[in-house]
């Protein structure tokens, strides 16, 4: 074996080993792992962008899903523009709490993603509601809102 390909073989190994000890939360999520957020039980119920009148591109995706069993909903976004940057992030799922708390509203600097946010649901004419909104805010401080964001409130009805 000659040199090169000795020290070809170190830094591979040593790159094997710096990615397996490197800490899951720093990673983006990919899309495959986009069902596993809220754990077990938890199934998608709805998606829609993150949007700003006048721009191009969404700046991410809110994501809803809902467990049957417990009768709660979680809710969490994802950046698709300013990835690895840490910029202004909330989510918020309100459902028979009635008010935004700690245990279903996350906001804060974020670099790739924002969340989860639970809360049980409230029935609403024999189904299961929640009211969620998010936002992203740009490195200029614009604010980008999930795209069917009440204008008054900022939150939207979801019922299952």
């Amino acid at each position: 074996m000659n040199i090169r390909r000795l020290w070809s073989c170190v830094a591979l190994g040593a790159l094997a080993l710096g990615a397996a000890a490197a800490p899951a939360a720093a990673a983006p999520l990919a899309p495959s792992t986009v069902g596993d957020v809220c754990g077990a039980g938890y199934a998608y119920v709805h998606a829609e962008p993150i949007v700003r009148s006048g721009s191009i591109l969404p700046a991410g995706t809110v994501y809803v899903q809902y467990n049957a069993y417990t009768r709660s909903f979680c809710g969490f976004a994802v950046k698709s523009q300013w990835v690895g940057v840490a910029t202004e992030m909330s989510i918020a799922t309100m459902g028979a709490s009635g008010t935004a708390n700690q245990s279903n509203s996350v906001s804060g600097p974020r670099l790739y993603s924002v969340g989860p946010s639970r809360d049980a649901a409230w029935e609403y004419d024999g189904k299961d509601c929640v009211l969620f909104g998010a936002y992203i805010v740009d490195p200029k401080g614009n604010q980008y809102n999930h795209q069917s964001a009440n204008p008054a409130i900022g939150y939207t009805r979801l019922c299952v």
